[in-house]
């Protein structure tokens, strides 16, 4: 996202350019296939967060993917398929390459180095992050990560082409791996379940007889008075707990912790109440706190564990293309189609058998478990990969032939804002569904939810469209600029500058 802040390049020296990116070809315009990228990732992107933002539980989707007949599932897995986590995906390919780029252009007039400059930037991005999931209650935020992952990837971009391609593809194997890693978790914790399950019925067997055999000893041998009674099946249960005829506590654990991983899998609509009760609640606060346990996991315990993965195997793919001079258009036409199809068509097999053994996972998540030895999920990260890139050789192929070119402008104008744009998605959405604005939260069906969903594209794209017409950049651009380079940076274009912006054409 912070890629949006790139702007008219200028003339690089001869060695940064090479110690970064030999294929880099400078000139004096932005690189419209980034700008591109973002502004379809940012409003496709939407397609699939406006589910999280209007009450579309992950429960619900599970009973929708369990149930893969009519209009409303075809509409949800077309858009699984195509869209989802693939526009994050696409986010941060863009980001990647803007790291590159950030670091080979020059910053006149600043006196501060690039190195200091791209710190700054990323620190100042992980604040962003933190205001758009803490202030705008978007636990899905993605600037804090991307921010994050900026400073952690910060020696790569020095790394030779090839060397960043491995670096890529290693760090894509451990994600998948991660992923397996979390499913043989669940297949040890079914082991353990079936052994505590099984003494567990042979406890209850045991129990059964000894208490038709009690109550037969209790007519014969029952002591007048209740306090006896109770004093010898007090005296009893002792001894059977001694003799191991009970769960231990560990054994009952290992057998809920089992029966705890099933229910994610089950969607009951009282799961649900509580959240939609609380978010459609006519308070602030009391939306706050019903969202920052979300946040709080999305941004640490999800990041840390996976996130780190997703974001940072794509990230490195965005180096490499650019260090290629992918984004750039250095290749033919015909490459960048043959590679956008086999990239396509790879993702949408991956997709495919994800789906199909999802639907396996939630029809009975058990017999899943006992029948096959990897997750659904395994290919989940060569999937986004493969359909990422994909998307932007297809973007370049289109760029490169000359077609849709009015289509990619509009999308060029999103993208030159992707960080206000992304910042104005969570200010209408979070006043939309939340209780604090219009509380509309669980209250929009699925169909609803993506007309709502166009209607903040058009949003968008008017907002974009006129913006820049009397500004270089968005607000939250310039304001992410002035804070990095601690001065307020002129914004606004003059009036020859305006009459010569449409003049004169952007390169990609």
């Amino acid at each position: 996202m912070a890629s949006s802040l790139i702007e008219a390049s200028q003339p690089v020296d001869a060695s940064t350019v090479q110690a970064f990116s030999p294929n880099y070809e400078p000139d004096h315009s932005r690189i419209q296939s980034l700008d591109i990228l973002k502004g379809i990732a940012v409003t496709a992107g939407l397609l699939v967060s406006i589910y999280y933002w209007g009450g579309f539980s992950e429960g619900m989707q599970y009973n929708l993917v369990g149930n893969p007949t009519g209009l409303r599932y075809r509409i949800f897995a077309a858009i699984s398929l195509l869209l989802q986590s693939k526009m994050t995906a696409l986010i941060s390919l863009a980001f990647g390459a803007g790291v590159v780029l950030f670091l080979v252009r020059p910053h006149a007039g600043s006196g501060i180095s690039n190195n200091d400059l791209y710190v700054r930037r990323n620190m100042w991005l992980i604040l962003f992050g933190i205001f758009n999931a803490i202030i705008l209650l978007w636990p899905m935020d993605i600037l804090f990560h991307l921010g994050i992952m900026g400073l952690l990837l910060f020696p790569f971009p020095r790394m030779s082409t090839r060397g960043i391609l491995i670096a890529a593809l290693v760090v894509l194997c451990i994600n998948s791996g991660k992923l397996y890693w979390n499913y043989h978790d669940d297949t040890s914790a079914y082991s353990k379940f079936v052994v505590a399950d099984s003494l567990a019925k042979k406890y209850a067997a045991k129990d059964s007889i000894n208490k038709r055999r009690d109550s037969i000893a209790k007519l014969a041998l029952a002591p007048a008075d209740s306090a006896g009674r109770k004093a010898i099946d007090a005296k009893r249960d002792s001894l059977r707990k001694k003799a191991g005829d009970t769960l231990t506590r560990k054994q009952a654990q290992e057998k809920q912790a089992w029966e705890g991983i099933v229910k994610k899998y089950k969607w009951e609509k009282k799961n649900d109440s509580a959240k939609m009760k609380a978010l459609q609640t006519v308070s602030y606060s009391k939306n706050w706190d019903s969202q920052l346990r979300d946040t709080q996991g999305r941004e640490a315990a999800w990041f840390y564990r996976m996130g780190v993965w997703e974001l940072g195997s794509i990230m490195l793919f965005g180096m490499f293309l650019f260090k290629l001079g992918f984004f750039n258009g250095r290749f033919r036409a015909d490459q960048y189609l043959l590679l956008g199809l086999v990239g396509i068509g790879l993702g949408l097999l991956c997709g495919w058998f994800r789906l199909y053994f999802l639907n396996a996972s939630i029809l009975d998540y058990t017999k899943y478990v006992q029948r096959y030895a990897v997750p659904h999920s395994i290919l989940w990260p060569f999937e986004r990969a493969f359909m990422v890139i994909g998307y932007a050789s297809m973007v370049m192929f289109f760029i490169r032939k000359g077609l849709l070119t009015g289509l990619f402008n509009l999308f060029s104008d999103i993208g030159k804002m992707a960080l206000s744009n992304y910042l104005l998605q969570s200010m209408i959405c979070s006043v939309i569904f939340y209780g604090y604005g219009m509380g509309y939260y669980g209250r929009i069906g699925q169909f609803g939810l993506y007309f709502l969903a166009l209607e903040i594209f058009i949003v968008q794209l008017v907002f974009s469209t006129f913006w820049l017409r009397y500004f270089h950049m968005g607000p939250a651009e310039w304001l992410l600029k002035s804070l990095v380079h601690k001065k307020k940076v002129p914004f606004r274009r003059s009036a020859q500058t305006v009459e010569l912006a449409s003049s004169i054409p952007t390169t990609i």
